[in-house]
């Protein structure tokens, strides 16, 4: 059988196979159903057989295990399996059997293994309300009685924790230890035996310290006394226990790595949340440290790419066309095999039961073709074809070619991951991006407003939009306000008359935002018809349901009106958000990116050129003291700092005293108090005016330098590179936020130094599309003087200058290329405003007055080079990391 599913066509094109399976091949005699509620699913090649049965012996529960062969097995190979399976008492009594194995359909490929499509195999053949992944050469410890008995507290927690009384969509981690050797035998058994062996210095049993398994905190999990919770993070793989209607896996994962990382990801999009198990944990038995080498110069001998091989290819693919899939809809037919032994007498006549869980005689599922895609179920609905046969298009939506019975809003097919829209709920701002990237409706309109409010106003500039514009129809006049990127229409007309000036004065595509949450299901049927008559087809309509959805009967009657004004259109759903464009709309094409700039091959660094920094701090000196040591560490070129502070006690104002009193030697520090009178943005302006440097670069007091930079290069370039917007510290190869390949007509090297590039950054991926933030850039005195003007006057706190940064600067400089070294000359640590360091202090006030006691007190300071050292290599821009301390030595 063909496993695909919902595979994105990217991947069917680099690894196309054709999977068979024999579901059941093995399954214990027993007819005693005991009352089971965890199966163990694992997936495994047959020389791992006997660590399943080791598992099997411990863990006295049901066990579905999907076995991979290399090749179309023979009868002699399928005896050998029947032969170990019986021959174990464990084996035969808990552990049902699945054989599967692939046909390579382009006859190039070499085997790759398929981990996520062997685990949602054995995941479709649990019949348990729970669900454990585990791999062969890992166990838990524990029988499934006390599995269930641990996991039956933690629910309970769980909905403690989440005010629910459902936990549908609980993930249940276990933390992972790994034994390097043997060497102590036996394995502990509860957690203070385990405890007891990880404190051991002779130790073969210890903590899984991988970042991706890190989540969990294992000292917070070994003090803990019932479940936690924990935020998701990108890339962790921890363990789960899931209900078994959780998503499956992307079975795209071939190869190595990534697949675990994906699951976390679609759990997370899916709106689960995670909890750590207080007693339960898995031992890993690690595998030889040359195994890592040995995978790796596979990958070498294949004739594919090693990029496909190692699932990079696969993982940025999925990042982009990302999605969840469901065990309903998940394809498990099943062959029948006749076993012939060496001497040619059938032996074993293997025919396993027919498992497909996608059909069923009450249901008619449409299906989606795309290329080698199999068919899978866009949803659960039954769809009665009308005029001929029903086209889903291969981005889901239904069509105005279908017909659905009995229509409920939740019946309304998803826009499928394959497009790109895999984030999490209640987070329209996510959406709107997605959209705009995807089909490229970058101007946003939104109605009914008076005007974009919220996160999105905040989150709005940072998509570089054409504009964003808010539409209020039958109002008490009749005028339109622009502010920036931002434009208010406000008319006394109806909705279709002021729609139309918009459209007259944005004729490129748009992406229409309804908020009907607050509106009558008639009014939200008037005014989504408005935007129908108004709409090409290069436009979207997004549909924001609110809080309480309106009765399936008015979605059924917008799905008619859509279809009476747009016959090839068709409406999506995702989470409480309803789509409609044209079923011929794609994928827009790439941004036409400008020439580099000219200097690229002729430029020649030039004396003459500083810089002054411009740095903003509130109580908290010693992150100053630290911004300023790593700076007189790593930074020549520098003319002048200028600290602007704000302080709320003497012992903050002995703090900046020691500051100036330290570096007045290395550079000229000139301290201003943050004034009464005068508002701050307006004191920025005075200081840019008072700067005698050419260029300025503006920070803030949790930097902290980390590797040699010359500001007098930096200089040098903003002055010989017009074309350029301004230099980037921030930003850097190491930064992983996309694979700089993708864009690799955005990237150029300078000729005399190819440690420093310029970029064109106008909708590039977060963080580097992410340009204008304040952080680390260093820009032309005279721009800042000309572009603050207009708006930095009105701002009181450091978090205006930044909104109107971005707000002001967005236009004129993402449409530019901007410069950067190769890799990020800083990290913003102790990034939290309260003055923390990495967590250290619950209170902000107390953590203020403690880090100052650090330096004025104590005369310590943080130990600069042993963090530069331990996170040059940051992926990124902001993050928290634990910092040490060493005497003040001036």
């Amino acid at each position: 059988m063909s496993a695909h599913g919902n595979c994105c066509p990217h991947v069917h094109r680099s690894y196309p196979v054709q999977r068979h399976v024999l579901s059941d091949f093995l399954r214990p005699s027993s007819t005693e159903e005991p009352d089971y509620k965890i199966t163990l699913a694992i997936q495994l090649t047959k020389d791992r057989l006997d660590l399943v049965g080791e598992t099997a012996a411990i863990w006295k529960g049901p066990i579905s295990a999907a076995l991979l062969l290399f090749g179309e097995p023979n009868a002699a190979e399928l005896s050998r399996i029947v032969e170990t399976y019986y021959s174990s008492e464990s084996l035969s009594s808990y552990v049902t059997l699945h054989v599967v194995w692939e046909d390579r359909l382009n006859r190039k490929d070499s085997t790759m293994y398929p981990a996520n499509a062997l685990r949602n195999l054995a995941i479709s053949h649990s019949a348990t309300e729970y669900v454990f992944y585990v791999d062969a050469d890992m166990y838990p410890p524990f029988s499934e009685a006390k599995t269930w008995k641990s996991l039956s507290r933690s629910i309970e927690r769980a909905k403690q924790l989440s005010g629910s009384e459902r936990c549908d969509k609980c993930a249940f981690v276990t933390p992972l230890f790994n034994r390097a050797s043997e060497k102590v035998p036996g394995y502990p058994k509860t957690k203070a035996e385990l405890k007891k062996r990880v404190a051991d210095p002779s130790s073969d049993i210890q903590p899984c310290l991988l970042l991706s398994h890190l989540v969990v905190d294992h000292r917070r999990w070994f003090a803990a006394s019932e479940a936690y919770e924990i935020e998701y993070a990108e890339d962790m793989e921890p363990y789960f226990i899931v209900p078994s209607a959780a998503p499956l896996m992307n079975d795209a994962y071939a190869g190595y790595g990534r697949d675990k990382c994906a699951y976390s990801r679609d759990l997370n999009a899916d709106g689960f949340r995670f909890f750590v198990l207080e007693g339960l944990f898995v031992i890993n038995l690690l595998d030889p440290p040359e195994s890592l080498n040995q995978i790796i110069r596979r990958a070498a001998d294949m004739p594919i790419p090693d990029r496909l091989f190692l699932n990079i290819e696969f993982h940025k693919n999925d990042l982009e066309h990302g999605h969840i899939r469901y065990p309903a809809s998940y394809s498990s037919r099943s062959v029948s095999y006749s076993g012939q032994t060496a001497n040619g007498h059938s032996k074993y006549k293997f025919t396993a039961r027919d498992k497909d869980t996608q059909h069923s005689e009450n249901q008619d599922h449409t299906s989606v073709k795309d290329g080698n895609n199999s068919g899978t179920s866009s949803s659960d609905t039954k769809i009665v074809k009308v005029d001929g046969d029903s086209e889903i298009e291969t981005d889901g939506g239904t069509g105005c070619g279908t017909v659905l019975a009995d229509f409920k809003f939740t019946s309304i097919p998803d826009l499928v991951s394959s497009i790109g829209i895999n984030v999490q709920p209640k987070r329209k701002d996510l959406i709107v991006e997605s959209l705009m990237k995807l089909y490229g409706v970058h101007t946003y309109v939104e109605m009914p407003s008076a005007s974009v409010a919220g996160s999105l106003r905040i989150m709005l500039p940072l998509m570089q939009p054409e504009a964003a514009i808010s539409v209020l129809p039958e109002s008490h006049s009749d005028d339109r306000e622009i502010r920036g990127i931002f434009e208010n229409y406000r008319s006394k007309g109806t909705v279709y008359e002021v729609l139309k000036t918009v459209v007259a004065d944005h004729p490129g595509p748009k992406l229409y935002s309804l908020n009907s949450g607050q509106l009558s299901g008639e009014k939200a049927r008037e005014l989504a018809n408005a935007i129908l008559r108004q709409a090409s087809n290069d436009d979207v309509i997004l549909i924001d349901t609110g809080s309480e959805t309106k009765p399936d009967e008015c979605w059924l009657h917008l799905f008619a009106d859509m279809c009476d004004q747009r016959l090839d259109w068709r409406m999506y759903r995702k989470y409480d958000y309803v789509i409609m464009k044209s079923g011929a709309l794609r994928k827009a094409p790439p941004e036409t990116v400008p020439e580099a700039p000219g200097c690229l091959d002729s430029f020649q660094p030039r004396s003459g050129f500083g810089t002054d920094v411009i740095l903003f701090s509130k109580n908290r000196p010693l992150q100053t003291f630290a911004f300023v040591d790593s700076l007189k560490t790593y930074a020549t070129g520098l003319n002048k700092v200028w600290l602007l502070v704000k302080t709320e006690d003497a012992i903050f104002d002995d703090g900046y005293d020691l500051v100036v009193s330290c570096f007045s030697r290395f550079v000229s520090i000139e301290v201003i108090k943050e004034s009464t009178s005068e508002s701050f943005g307006r004191q920025i302006l005075n200081i840019i005016r008072s700067s005698s440097a050419y260029s300025i670069l503006i920070a803030v007091d949790e930097i902290i330098w980390l590797r040699p930079f010359d500001l007098g290069v930096v200089s040098s370039l903003l002055h010989d590179c017009q074309d350029a917007a301004m230099f980037q510290l921030r930003l850097g190869e190491n930064i992983r936020v996309f694979d700089r390949r993708d864009y690799s007509d955005r990237f150029r090297s300078f000729r005399f130094d190819d440690d420093y590039l310029t970029y064109y950054p106008r909708r590039l991926p977060y963080d580097f599309g992410y340009v204008l933030n304040v952080d680390g850039v260093v820009s032309r005195r005279q721009d800042l003087l000309e572009e603050f003007e207009s708006f930095l006057p009105a701002c009181s706190t450091p978090g205006c200058v930044e909104q109107g940064w971005i707000m002001h600067r967005l236009h004129n400089a993402s449409r530019r290329w901007h410069l950067m070294y190769r890799n990020s000359r800083m990290v913003n640590n102790m990034g939290m405003a309260d003055g923390r360091v990495a967590d250290r202090y619950e209170s902000p006030a107390d953590g203020s007055y403690q880090l100052a006691r650090v330096l004025v007190g104590e005369r310590k300071r943080i130990d600069v080079e042993q963090f530069a050292n331990q996170n040059r290599n940051h992926q990124n821009t902001h993050q928290s990391k634990p910092v040490q301390f060493v005497p003040l030595e001036c």
